[in-house]
């Protein structure tokens, strides 16, 4: 009787430890100057699930062994996970002046006040605050049915604005995973006018370019940057922001 008890929590802590242990090696590597191993401690840590810490302790590993377009993909999936972040923030700008490649469209204040907005939560948070605002509301409203007092009215309309302010973050979240977003990740490519090495070659792209995939095919990916040109490369070339 003890030990059929005792092996299913033994395993329950194998795994939720060994990424604990894995994260804990990355810390101690990385506070020793031995960023590569650092950050295949993390990696291993991440086979546990997504988190934060784990995404931005790795961007930093890698942006110190030099590669800046996996330490930008890193960065950004802690982002995704933590948008609030200063550190997280401060770190993916910092990896972002480093690229050769100068791609990224300047935003206008007005538009960066509200993207600004509407990602200060999570994609996740947003969804769930979505439900209970809108399920609020509903109830709020079925109370000023009853009751026609103003207090469940008012309240009905604040919490159905608050509602469509998380649904519009999840929906600029999901907008941007749909769109698949990648950065390159090889020191330097050539971008070929079609899915094969028999193809003209249309553009040198460099680590670190952030792109969005258009099409795969085989092994080869269309990519393309923010101001709409493009081309093929090998999709090792190239690594995705989302699963």
């Amino acid at each position: 009787m003890v030990k059929s008890f005792v092996l299913p929590w033994m395993l329950v802590l194998g795994v939720v430890l060994g990424p604990v242990q894995a994260y804990n090696e990355g810390n101690r590597l990385y506070a020793q100057k031995d960023f590569a191993g650092a950050a295949a401690a993390y990696e291993q840590a991440l086979k546990g699930g997504h988190d934060p810490r784990a995404h931005y302790n790795l961007g930093n590993a890698l942006f110190r062994t030099g590669k800046i377009g996996e330490a930008i993909v890193h960065y950004r999936r802690a982002y995704y996970l933590e948008p609030r972040d200063h550190d997280i923030e401060t770190n993916l700008a910092f990896a972002r002046a480093y690229r050769v490649d100068k791609t990224a469209q300047p935003q206008s204040p007005l538009a960066r006040a509200a993207d600004r907005a509407l990602r200060w939560m999570s994609r996740r948070e947003a969804a769930l605050l979505t439900g209970v605002f809108l399920t609020l509301a509903g109830l709020a409203f079925a109370a000023w049915i009853v009751w026609r007092g103003p207090v469940p009215g008012v309240a009905a309309g604040l919490l159905a604005l608050l509602g469509l302010y998380c649904f519009l973050a999840q929906q600029v979240w999901a907008s941007e995973v749909a769109a698949r977003p990648a950065v390159i990740v090889a020191p330097e490519v050539n971008a070929a006018s079609g899915p094969g090495e028999e193809f003209k070659q249309v553009m040198l792209l460099h680590d670190g370019t952030e792109v969005k995939i258009r099409e795969l095919r085989g092994e080869w990916a269309l990519v393309q940057l923010p101001g709409g040109s493009g081309g093929w490369l090998k999709q090792s070339e190239v690594e995705r922001v989302y699963d």
